[in-house]
């Protein structure tokens, strides 16, 4: 073995017979030549954590909270409860991906196939990452190569370099040509050495895009953050405005110093940052994204318990969308094995045992097996007791599916089988070539081919053998002096899932494509056993032209055979040209194109690592009927979000709009988001949360940012006319007691007196914040209807509990409850259960509205009757304006 030195490195130049010695290889691990990557291709586990910490809402509400706290002092943290959603939503995240990049690790150690390596002049089987520096490896067909490696012997073989250059036709490669990692042996076997390896290799340097994890663009979480980052764009500067406000109208007016002069000392600039400070934490919807990460946890648990592996959150969402689904025949409708249906002896020239002894000899000439090979095997191969076998002739054995044969001819030379030439060939010693294969490539013989049609109309394979009588030049194309022998007709197994399936895509309007690389005729029959509709619109790919309409083609006809790994990719991009929402099925490297374009893609566990690590769900228990699953959680988590996410961005605007109002007027911000904390908590927070988890099987409909914008628009008027009238009504009661207007006064009719933490004067605050209350109850039991059990017992629950809540700490939530504490007598949270059970009292709560002024009672009274005709005025008028004013001009998209 020759020593050689390449930067440090001391290389060797082993021989094909023997390999690397064990000190070799040794020495290669020691210096870091193992086939293990240094920097992973898919994300790392500190890349999801620093991904979902770093985004611009939280990092933009993190400096907010660290804005307040800092200036404004402690008595902001009942403020700062934002910060919880972030947290939460942040840890939901986080632990979601995880668990997937866990899940996936797992599932590709699982399936990854052993490499099969020569040391010390034997050959093992090692995982692909323990590969080292130099070694030679055996590859075969089927094999992945496992690191860039030069080949060493006269074989030729067979590369299909798809992950590297998207090209799908195989290349040839001989003596001295270089293997790239990521590529796989189509056909033939090879020794080759290991030349690169680990980072070092070539598709490491490009970071081949078809191995990584594929982020999938959720329309959902885009919409979702579109709104976030509206409303943040509009209230970073509004709350400057309001702090330039807030600033102008206290200096005069107050006896506070400029500047605090301790941490929490109230001055002129704390009064306006908190403001400031409130209007952004206040407006940009921080719920909202928490509640379609709970949403969807919750969609990905379920899917789980259905064996279907999402691979983040937001996967579980793009299924839901889909409107035409591609699938594959073979992995998919049929579970990938086949059987031998019939043999037709088609010359006079060659007897049924002389059939036998060739098919024998031919199909041990090939150390590659497929499934029609296996199913040939079974029926000419001759299984001996492998506890007879040495493990060498165990090894080879499995190789060719478990059977060897007693009689063979002797092998000169084979070609093996492509997908681009639809044949494979062998010539035996004395005997002359022989060939196997598609019969439109191996004959053009009407009867034959008439007589296969007829087979393929009934969903079955057929593959002929000819006796060659004329040497295979080196282009590989057989030559015209043939005679077929015999057809073999096989039948693929169609999963028992499927028909089920298919008629539910059916009903729910999923149009169905079958695309595969099989004859067209059995792909239709195949289809039609399925219940596919359109079975009979076929197109051989084949057959396709530069001057063929692809486009036309693809939205014309529903089954395609004889298809390539580009042109499936090709068809995937022409659906989407015609605002088709694609999602493919696969579980073979011949997908991987076709998954790069799909908006949804699903892999077969039992599938390629590659095509796994591309897909956006897996089926781990390759069950089709798993997808009905799928679409059912991404209906609900879109329908349900959809529903809920208006109430939250309802309130934002609510909250810019009391915000606009007094700057408008020019007078200082009175009203506080106590204003806002019973619409805050239950019904944006807690009814929210419960209704993203209802179950929702309803289609998809409309647009998600339209539908919420519009509605969350609408609504927050709605609830925003009770504050604007209270606001005018203080105005005119100023000017007609006092004669003129007058601020102070004004901010004593809006606020609570309160002296020695008790009520003194029923402030017109409280009463708003009752109105708004009651507003937002009546747009949460519009958002229930239709009632469903489930909905009612909501909001009756809702509806009792904020009663409840009124009735025992009214002051918490429509007044500022820590005025009315006195802090020697409450110290903790256990000090709350005996102020709690005083106003179990009639007197003691009735006590607290019995302050209301006789104005306030009946303005109160008004609105509550007045509140279900003006919401529906609001909700057909103002609906209309609002759409007419924002969404008629210009097409709102999700994406």
């Amino acid at each position: 073995m020759k020593k050689i030195f390449d930067h440090e490195i001391q290389r060797y130049n082993p021989s094909i017979e023997n390999g690397l010695d064990e000190q070799a290889v040794l020495y290669m691990k020691e210096h870091g030549q193992d086939n293990k990557a240094k920097n992973p291709t898919n994300k790392s586990y500190f890349a999801i954590v620093i991904g979902n910490i770093f985004t611009f809402f939280n990092v933009l509400m993190f400096i907010i909270a660290a804005v307040l706290l800092i200036i404004v002092g402690p008595k902001v943290i009942t403020n700062l409860l934002f910060l919880v959603i972030i947290v939460a939503n942040i840890l939901i995240g986080t632990i979601q991906e995880c668990r997937s990049k866990h899940i996936i690790e797992k599932l590709k150690l699982l399936n990854d196939s052993k490499i099969k390596v020569r040391r010390n002049g034997v050959d093992n089987y090692i995982h692909a990452q323990d590969v080292v520096l130099d070694d030679v490896v055996i590859l075969t067909a089927g094999d992945q190569i496992p690191a860039d490696c030069i080949i060493l012997e006269e074989s030729v073989v067979e590369v299909n370099e798809a992950l590297l250059t998207g090209e799908s036709i195989p290349v040839k490669k001989s003596l001295g040509d270089t293997l790239f990692a990521g590529s796989f042996i189509v056909s033939g076997t090879v020794a080759a050495r290991a030349d690169k390896v680990g980072n070092n290799t070539y598709i490491s340097s490009i970071e081949n895009k078809a191995k990584l994890a594929k982020q999938p663009k959720s329309k959902l979480m885009i919409a979702i953050n579109k709104v976030i980052k509206i409303l943040a764009f509009i209230a970073i500067p509004l709350a400057f405005i309001v702090f330039v406000n807030e600033f102008l109208e206290t200096l005069p007016r107050t006896t506070l110093p400029m500047f605090p002069r301790y941490w929490g000392d109230d001055s002129v600039i704390t009064h306006a940052v908190f403001y400031g400070g409130t209007t952004i934490a206040y407006m940009v919807p921080a719920g909202m994204a928490l509640l379609a990460s709970v949403a969807m946890a919750t969609g990905v648990a379920k899917l789980a318990q259905a064996k279907t592996l999402s691979q983040n959150l937001y996967s579980v969402e793009l299924l839901s969308r889909v409107n035409t689904l591609c699938l594959d025949k073979t992995g998919t409708l049929t579970d990938g094995t086949m059987v031998l249906e019939e043999t037709v002896i088609l010359s006079s020239k060659i007897k049924e045992d002389e059939l036998n002894v060739l098919m024998a000899s031919y199909l041990t000439s090939f150390r590659s097996v497929n499934q029609t090979s296996t199913a040939l095997l079974n029926k000419y191969g001759i299984l001996e007791e492998r506890s007879k076998m040495s493990l060498d002739e165990q090894q080879s054995s499995a190789i060719l599916g478990g059977f060897t044969t007693k009689e063979r001819f002797k092998l000169e030379d084979t070609i093996e089988f492509s997908s681009a030439r639809k044949y494979s060939a062998v010539k035996f010693i004395d005997k002359g070539w022989y060939a196997m294969g598609a019969p439109e490539f191996l004959t053009d013989n009407e009867e034959i081919l008439n007589r296969v049609k007829e087979y393929a109309s009934h969903g079955l394979r057929v593959v002929l053998i000819a006796k060659v009588f004329d040497e295979i030049d080196e282009n590989e194309k057989l030559p015209e002096n043939k005679e077929i022998l015999a057809m073999f007709v096989l039948r693929d197994n169609i999963r028992p899932e499927v028909k089920g399936t298919m008629l539910w895509f059916k009903e729910n309007d999923v149009d169905i494509k079958v695309i595969s690389g099989d004859n067209v005729g059995t792909v239709s029959y195949i289809a039609k056993q399925c219940g596919i509709d359109n079975y009979d619109k076929v197109f051989d790919m084949s057959k396709l032209t530069e001057n063929d309409n692809l486009d036309e083609i693809v939205m014309n006809y529903s089954i395609f055979g004889r298809v390539t790994p580009d042109q499936k990719a090709d068809i995937i991009a022409a659906l989407k040209r015609h605002d088709r929402i694609v999602g493919v099925t696969g579980d073979g490297l011949n997908d991987l194109l076709a998954f790069k374009q799909a908006d949804c893609s699903i892999a077969l566990a039992t599938g390629a690592s590659a095509t796994k690590n591309v897909a956006n769900l897996i089926l781990l228990d390759s069950n089709f009927a798993n997808m009905k699953e799928a679409v059912y959680q991404g209906r609900r988590v879109v329908n349900n979000i959809q529903r809920s996410s208006s109430l939250f961005v309802m309130k934002d605007f609510l909250w810019l709009f009391i915000t606009v109002l007094p700057i408008l007027l020019g007078v200082p911000h009175m009203a506080q988001p106590t204003v806002m904390t019973l619409v805050n908590i239950f019904l944006t927070g807690f009814a929210s949360l419960i209704i993203s988890l209802e179950p929702d099987k309803t289609r998809v409909k409309g647009n998600f940012f339209k539908n919420v914008t519009e509605r969350a628009i609408i609504s927050a008027i709605y609830m925003f006319i009770p504050f604007f009238i209270i606001t005018i009504l203080v105005i005119v009661m100023v000017l007609i007691n006092n004669g003129t207007f007058n601020i102070d006064a004004m901010q004593a009719m809006m606020e609570t007196s309160i002296e020695n933490h008790e009520i003194v004067s029923f402030g017109w605050l409280p009463v708003a914040a009752l109105c708004i209350t009651i507003s937002g109850f009546i747009v949460f039991f519009d958002d229930c209807i239709p009632f469903t059990k489930f909905r009612k017992i909501l909001f009756v629950s809702v509806v009792f509990i904020v009663l409840v809540v009124l009735y025992l700490i009214p002051e918490f939530f429509i007044i500022s409850g820590t005025k009315m504490i006195n802090p020697e007598e409450m110290v903790t949270v256990k000090d709350m259960i005996p102020y709690m059970i005083s106003h179990l009292e009639t007197n003691a709560v009735f006590g607290l509205y019995r302050t209301m002024t006789i104005e306030q009672i009946i303005f109160l009274a008004v609105y509550a009757v007045l509140a279900y005709p003006l919401y529906l005025f609001s909700k057909n008028i103002l609906g209309k304006l609002v759409n007419r004013a924002l969404f008629t001009t210009r097409e709102f998209k999700d994406e």
